[in-house]
C-alpha cells in the first residue's frame, strides 16, 4: 500500500474511534419520540450553511407543494436560477453566478452524486418526492466539499419521521402532451425502527406544437416520449439512545426519445438512464458534539442509441464512497474534522480498451467562532488524488451584526475543479495531463430581516467576485481535425444579487411577495478561434440579466400563487437568443380531516402562451397545464384500537 494511503487510513481510524471519553455516557436529553435531537441539524450545517455565503432551504412542508417538480423546476421558478433546458423532458442542468454546469456540486445527504464521466448531472432527473429538505448554498465551497463546488452547492436530503406510527399516501397527476404521474408511499414503524417506501412513474408524449418561423406552419414535435421510474426506500434504526443508523436506497430509470431540432425533420435517438444508489449513515450524538460515518456505492448507466445516424454510445460506471466527521463544540467554538475517500471505475466505447480509474483521499477541517455581533469560520482542505496532491484550499467567511435586523458578512476562498474522465480518457481528444481548474473567489454581503406583528421584512444584496485559470474547453486546435480538451480558457465572473421578500398573516389570509434579481457578467479572458470567442465576450449560455417575482394569497385551506420570470439575451454556439417572458400560476387546496389530509392542485404553465427558447433550434411548449391530487392516511400508535 502507498505510504499517503496508509496515512489517511490511519486518520480515518482515528476520526471513527476518538472522541471525548463519556460520550457513550452522554448526558443530552432525548426526546422518547425524536429519532436524536435538534443537535444534529445544528452540526450538519457547519458544513452546509458556511458563515460568509447566501444560503437558501427548501424545508419538507415547502417541498409538499411542489413534490410533483424535479430539482431543475424548483431552480428556475423558486429560487431563480438560470437552468440551461432542451425542452419538457430533456436534458437540464444549472449555471450559478456565472459557471458552467461541472461547477455546481450536487450532494444527497452529504455524499456527491455527480457523473465522474461529464462531471454534472442531469436536474430533470432529480424528483422532489421523498425528500425532507433542499438546500442551496452559493458561491464557492471547495474548501468543504471538495472539486466541483465553484457556483454552488445543493444538497438534497432525508430524515426520519417525527413521530412513530404509519401512513399511506397516494398520488396521481395528469396535464398537457400526454403527462401522467402516479405515486405510491408508505411509512411504518415505532421509535426504535423507521421505514419510508416511496414509487413514481411519469410518463408523457411531450408532442406539442410550435412554430418554426413566422411564415411557416406550426410543426409538431415528435420522438419525445418519456417514461420514469422511482423507488426510494429509507430505513432509520436507532441503535442507542444518542445513535441512529439509516440505509437509503434511490433506484431510478428514465427512456427517453430525443426529438429532433427546430432544423430537423427526422429524429430515432433514444437515451435511457438508470442509477442506483446505496447509502449506509451512522450519526452519533456526544456531550460535546457529534460523529458520523457513511459508506456508499453508486452505479449508473448511459445508453445513447441512435438508429437512423447508425450510433450506439454505453458507458457506465460505478463509485464506492466513505467519509467520517467529527465535530466538537465548547463555548463559542466549534471545530469539524473531516476525511473522506473514493473509487470510481468507468466504461465506454470512447474509452477503447481502457478502464480508467480514480482513487481520491481528503482532508478537511473547519473552526468556527460565535460571539454576539460576530461569527468567523475558517476552513481548509488537503486532497490527494491517484498520487497526485491537489493545492490546499482555504476558506475565510465572517459575518457582523450591526443593528437589531442587520448583518454584513463576507468570504473568501479557493476553489478548483478535476478534469472529468472524458476529459482525460476520450479518444480522440481528452489528455490525461489536463490540470484542474483552479482560482479564487470574493464574496460581500448585505441581509435585513425584521418581524413587526403580522409582517415579516427580508432583504438581500450579494455581491460576488471570481477568477478560474485554466478553464478547460473543448475546441479543435490549428492542425487538429477533431475536437479536444484544453486549459485554454480564463474566465472572470461578477455580478450581483439582490432579494427581496414581504409576508404578511391576518386572521384566515395570508400573502407573501418574493423579488429577485441576478446582474451576471462571465466573460473569458482570452481571445480563441474555434469556437470562436473574443477576449471579455460573455460566455454561451450565461445571460447576464435575469428576475423573477412572484406573489402568494392564501385563505384557509386555498393558496393562489403567480410567478413571473424574465431572461436576458443570452449568448449561444449558432445564434443569440432573445429574451423572454414567461408566467405561471397555481391553485392549490389543501385540507386536514382527523387522520386524513388531502392535496388538490392545478397548474398552469407558460401563462400567455410565449415562443421561446433557452437552448437554441431547441423549442420550448406553450400554455400547457398539470391537474393532480394526493390523499394521504396517518395512524400514531394512540389512535391504534386495542
Amino acid at each position: 500500500m502507498d505510504p499517503m494511503q496508509s496515512i489517511f487510513g490511519y486518520l480515518t481510524l482515528f476520526l471513527l474511534l476518538v472522541h471525548p471519553g463519556d460520550s457513550l455516557r452522554g448526558q443530552v436529553v432525548v426526546d422518547s419520540i425524536l429519532p436524536l435531537p435538534a443537535a444534529e441539524i445544528t452540526a450538519q450545517r457547519i458544513r452546509s450553511q458556511t458563515v460568509g455565503s447566501s444560503y437558501g432551504e427548501w424545508t419538507s412542508r415547502e417541498l409538499a407543494k411542489l413534490s410533483s417538480s424535479n430539482l431543475a423546476e424548483l431552480l428556475a421558478n423558486e429560487a431563480g436560477i438560470y437552468v440551461k433546458s432542451y425542452g419538457l423532458g430533456s436534458l437540464a442542468t444549472s449555471s450559478i453566478r456565472g459557471g458552467s454546469a461541472e461547477h455546481t456540486l450536487i450532494t444527497w445527504n452529504g455524499l456527491p452524486i455527480q457523473s465522474p464521466m461529464l462531471g454534472q448531472l442531469d436536474l430533470s432527473l432529480l424528483p422532489l418526492a421523498g425528500l425532507s429538505s433542499v438546500s442551496l448554498t452559493r458561491g464557492g465551497n471547495a474548501a468543504l466539499w471538495g472539486s466541483g463546488a465553484i457556483g454552488g452547492v445543493l444538497n438534497l436530503s432525508q430524515e426520519a419521521p417525527v413521530a412513530p406510527g404509519w401512513w399511506a399516501q397516494v398520488g396521481s397527476e395528469a396535464g398537457s402532451f400526454g403527462h401522467f404521474q402516479q405515486e405510491v408511499a408508505l411509512g411504518l414503524g415505532g421509535a426504535k425502527l423507521q421505514s419510508q417506501t416511496r414509487f413514481l412513474h411519469r410518463e408523457a408524449r411531450n408532442d406539442f406544437f410550435y412554430f418554426v418561423a413566422e411564415n411557416l406552419p406550426e410543426r409538431q414535435q415528435t420522438n419525445a416520449h418519456l417514461d420514469q421510474q422511482y423507488l426510494l426506500q429509507d430505513v432509520y434504526w436507532r441503535v442507542s439512545k444518542n445513535g441512529r443508523l439509516a440505509a437509503h436506497l434511490w433506484w431510478q430509470q428514465s427512456d427517453r426519445d430525443i426529438p429532433p431540432t427546430n432544423v430537423q425533420t427526422r429524429s430515432e435517438a433514444r437515451q435511457e438512464d438508470r442509477a442506483t444508489r446505496l447509502m449506509l449513515d451512522y450519526r452519533q450524538i456526544t456531550r460535546r458534539g457529534m460523529w458520523r460515518i457513511k459508506a456508499a456505492y453508486f452505479e449508473e448507466h448511459l445508453d445513447f442509441n441512435d438508429d437512423f445516424m447508425s450510433i450506439e454510445s454505453l458507458s457506465r460506471f460505478r463509485t464506492y464512497l466513505a467519509e467520517a466527521t467529527g465535530q466538537w463544540n465548547w463555548g463559542r467554538h466549534r471545530l469539524l474534522l473531516g476525511n473522506t475517500h473514493s473509487r470510481t471505475e468507468a466504461w465506454s466505447g470512447g474509452y477503447g480498451e481502457e478502464v480508467p480509474s480514480e482513487y481520491k483521499m481528503a482532508l478537511f477541517a473547519s473552526w468556527r467562532y460565535e460571539s454576539k455581533r460576530w461569527r468567523g469560520q475558517f476552513s481548509l482542505r488537503q486532497e490527494m488524488v491517484s498520487d497526485r496532491w491537489v493545492p490546499t484550499v482555504p476558506a475565510l467567511g465572517v459575518e457582523y451584526r450591526l443593528a437589531k435586523g442587520w448583518k454584513l458578512r463576507g468570504k473568501v476562498s479557493r476553489n478548483y475543479r478535476l478534469p472529468t474522465f472524458n476529459s482525460r480518457f476520450w479518444r480522440p481528444g481528452g489528455d490525461p495531463d489536463l490540470l484542474p481548474e483552479s482560482g479564487w473567489s470574493q464574496e460581500l454581503g448585505m441581509d435585513y430581516a425584521v418581524e413587526k406583528r403580522r409582517w415579516q421584512w427580508r432583504f438581500s444584496v450579494t455581491a460576488f467576485n471570481r477568477n478560474i485559470e485554466n478553464w478547460i474547453l473543448w475546441a479543435q486546435l490549428e492542425g487538429q481535425s477533431f475536437w479536444s480538451a484544453n486549459n485554454i480558457a480564463r474566465v472572470w465572473s461578477r455580478g450581483i444579487e439582490p432579494r427581496f421578500s414581504l409576508t404578511h398573516q391576518r386572521g384566515p389570509w395570508r400573502g407573501r411577495i418574493a423579488l429577485g434579481y441576478d446582474h451576471i457578467r462571465s466573460t473569458n479572458q482570452v481571445s480563441l478561434d474555434r469556437p470562436r470567442i473574443e477576449a471579455g465576450q460573455q460566455l454561451i449560455y450565461n445571460p447576464i440579466h435575469q428576475a423573477f417575482a412572484q406573489a402568494t394569497l392564501g385563505w384557509r385551506d386555498w393558496e393562489l400563487t403567480y410567478g413571473q420570470h424574465y431572461q436576458g439575451p443570452t449568448r449561444a454556439v449558432n445564434e443569440d437568443l432573445p429574451s423572454y417572458q414567461v408566467g405561471r400560476l397555481r391553485l392549490q387546496y389543501r385540507t386536514q380531516l382527523g387522520r386524513y389530509r388531502a392535496q388538490a392542485y392545478c397548474n398552469l404553465n407558460n401563462l400567455w402562451d410565449v415562443d421561446y427558447f433557452i437552448v437554441e433550434r431547441r423549442p420550448m411548449p406553450g400554455i400547457h397545464f398539470q391537474l393532480g391530487f394526493r390523499l394521504s392516511f396517518t395512524q400514531k400508535p394512540s389512535d391504534a384500537q386495542p
